[in-house]
């Protein structure tokens, strides 16, 4: 797949003018995970505070890269569990380094917090666990979304309000708000359930489209139903995951597929997906 840069010297200046910022790391498809000097695990007393505080940076800091023309999606590593931004640090490009001391500092916590995860959940599993029987799914995957994952899950969600309401254009962002509440109601409601319904809502004329399609002018269609048609086949793609494998990481993966695809500016880039070829923004 082609991969249209979205990093720039504009950018750069934008990212000098913060300094609570320490660096910043850009996806394969133009997202930015903004790293700030705060920590990423508050202690309970201090959360509602340190809460407010990554807020009003992380607005002060979109809000200037949207008036440099950055129109992409971002995400505050602060806000994202340690194994996501594990992840994030090792697999997207770095592009900005404002502070290497404070971020190797931040990334060494965040290596200790996942390799403790790995271990308690070793121990775990080996002292506490049976072993699954042949084809019956993992229990700690199954019950990953049920009703206390599910708080938790609406407790990243809020987390991420500041990222969601940032969404620019303004035609974007109520298409992704749509979608949101689409995969709250059709997705989540029943996470571990089957999908048949959903799928069906995902057709080209389903439910999703022709909500999505209500919130643009006729005069836009043309150009945001590209857009339509690109979040309805990756929400498709990520609907054929095993029930087994719906964890919460996949969840937030679902709210975060509308929120990565940009607005359509350049024409057609078709994604081969099976047997069928997909239109992709460019």
């Amino acid at each position: 797949m082609k991969v249209f840069p979205m990093w720039n010297d504009c950018l750069v200046e934008v990212c000098r003018r913060h300094p609570d910022l320490v660096a910043v790391y850009e996806s394969a498809h133009g997202r930015l995970g903004l790293l700030l000097r705060q920590t990423l695990m508050p202690l309970g007393v201090e959360r509602v505070e340190w809460m407010a505080e990554t807020r009003a940076i992380a607005r002060a800091i979109i809000a200037d890269l949207r008036s440099a023309g950055f129109v992409g999606g971002t995400v505050v590593l602060q806000w994202l569990p340690p194994d996501d931004v594990a992840r994030i640090v090792a697999r997207w490009i770095r592009r900005w380094d404002g502070d290497p001391a404070r971020r190797s500092a931040i990334t060494a916590g965040v290596e200790r917090a996942v390799a403790d995860q790995t271990f308690l959940k070793t121990r775990t599993t080996a002292s506490s666990t049976p072993a699954p029987l042949p084809d019956t799914p993992d229990v700690r995957t199954t019950r990953a979304l049920d009703e206390t994952g599910l708080e938790a899950l609406k407790a990243w969600y809020e987390m991420m309000a500041p990222c969601w309401l940032a969404i620019q254009p303004a035609r974007r962002r109520r298409l992704v708000l749509q979608t949101h509440v689409w995969i709250a109601e059709r997705v989540l409601a029943d996470p571990t359930g089957g999908s048949g319904p959903a799928f069906k809502e995902l057709a080209a004329d389903g439910a999703l489209a022709r909500a999505l399609v209500r919130l643009v002018p006729g005069a836009e269609i043309s150009a945001w139903r590209l857009w339509i048609d690109v979040v309805r086949a990756d929400l498709e793609r990520a609907l054929h995951h095993p029930r087994a494998r719906r964890s919460q990481a996949w969840a937030r993966w679902l709210f975060l597929i509308p929120y990565s695809v940009p607005m359509p500016r350049r024409g057609r880039l078709r994604v081969v997906t099976g047997d069928a070829e997909v239109p992709r923004l460019a």
